[in-house]
C-alpha cells in the first residue's frame, strides 16, 4: 500500500538529489549530460568566488529580515487582537490572514506596483506628505529591504494563523493568576504569554528561515537579482546558472543546490534541538 507513495518520493525527491550530487562533480553539455569530470572544482568556486559569497550574505540578510518582520509583526497583531471583541476579532482575523491565500507571484506583483519608481503607490503617498521616496528597486540597500518586506508580507499570514491558534491553547489559569496579581497587559504579554509561546515562536523562526533561504519568486518579479546582482539569492543564482545563461552550467547549479540543501538540513537540525529544549 505504501509502494505508490515510495515510488513518488524516489522519483521526485530522492533521485533528483542523487542526480544533483553526480552533476555537481562534472561539467555538462547544453542538455545537462555530464561531459568532463570536474571533481570538487565547483565547490572550491563556491568558497573562493567573492560574488558567490555576496549571494550567500544577501540570502542570509533577506531571510533574517523577513523572519524578523513576519514573525514579529504576526506576534504583535495576535497579542493586540487577543483583547478585541468577538466580532471585530473574527473580522480582523480573516483580514490579517489573507496573505496566506496569495501566491508568491501574485504578492510580488502587488509589491512591484507599490515600489515602482515613478508611479508607485508608496512614493505617491510619501510625496503627498512632502517626503521624497527612495529608489526602492534601484538602490542595492533599498532593493534588499523591498524584497525582504515583500517576503515578510507573504509569510505573515501563516505566522499569524499559527500564533492565533497557539494563543487559544494557553493555560487560562496562568493568565488569570497574572491578572489577579495585578500584572499589566504589557507585563503579562512579556513575562507570561511570550514564554508560553516559545515552542511556537521557535517553530515559526526556523520554518521562516528555511523559507527565506529559498526565496526566488520575489527576487525574480521585483528585481531579477538587480541592481548589479545586489538581490541575487542562492536559488536565483542557481536558476540563472542553470537556465538564465546562453551556456547553462548545470554542474555549478547542482553544487549550489546541494549547498542550499545542506543549509536547510542544518537549520532543521537546529529546529529539533531547540524544540526539545522548549518542550
Amino acid at each position: 500500500m505504501a509502494l505508490p507513495c515510495l515510488a513518488l518520493l524516489l522519483t521526485f525527491a530522492y533521485w533528483p538529489v542523487v542526480r544533483s550530487a553526480v552533476l555537481s562533480l562534472y561539467g555538462t553539455d547544453l542538455l545537462g549530460n555530464p561531459t568532463r569530470f570536474a571533481g570538487a572544482d565547483h565547490y572550491v568556486e563556491l568558497v573562493t568566488d567573492p560574488a558567490l559569497r555576496r549571494v550567500l550574505l544577501t540570502t542570509g540578510v533577506i531571510a533574517a529580515l523577513s523572519v524578523l518582520l513576519s514573525v514579529g509583526g504576526a506576534l504583535a497583531a495576535a497579542l493586540l487582537l487577543r483583547r478585541a471583541g468577538r466580532r471585530p476579532r473574527a473580522v480582523l482575523s480573516v483580514v490579517l490572514s489573507l496573505p496566506f491565500a496569495y501566491s508568491a507571484a501574485a504578492a510580488s506583483a502587488v509589491f512591484a506596483g507599490l515600489f515602482a519608481p515613478a508611479v508607485g503607490t508608496v512614493n505617491e503617498l510619501l510625496a503627498g506628505l512632502g517626503v521624497g521616496g527612495p529608489p526602492w528597486l534601484q538602490s542595492p540597500v533599498w532593493a534588499v529591504l523591498s524584497v525582504s518586506v515583500a517576503t515578510a508580507w507573504y509569510e505573515f499570514g501563516f505566522a499569524f494563523l499559527v500564533l492565533l491558534a497557539a494563543l487559544t491553547q494557553l493555560d487560562r489559569e496562568v493568565l488569570e493568576a497574572a491578572a489577579l496579581d495585578g500584572a499589566s497587559e504589557l507585563r503579562t504579554a512579556w513575562s507570561v504569554i511570550i514564554p508560553m509561546l516559545r515552542p511556537t515562536l521557535v517553530f515559526l523562526v526556523v520554518t521562516g528561515t528555511i523559507s527565506g533561504l529559498q526565496v526566488f519568486t520575489q527576487v525574480q518579479v521585483l528585481t531579477r537579482g538587480g541592481p548589479a546582482g545586489a538581490t541575487s539569492t542562492l536559488v536565483h543564482e542557481l536558476y540563472r546558472r542553470a537556465f538564465g545563461e546562453a551556456l547553462p552550467d548545470f554542474g555549478s547549479a547542482s553544487a549550489l543546490a546541494l549547498v542550499l540543501l545542506a543549509l536547510v538540513v542544518l537549520i532543521t537540525a537546529v529546529q529539533f534541538r531547540l524544540l526539545r529544549r522548549s518542550a
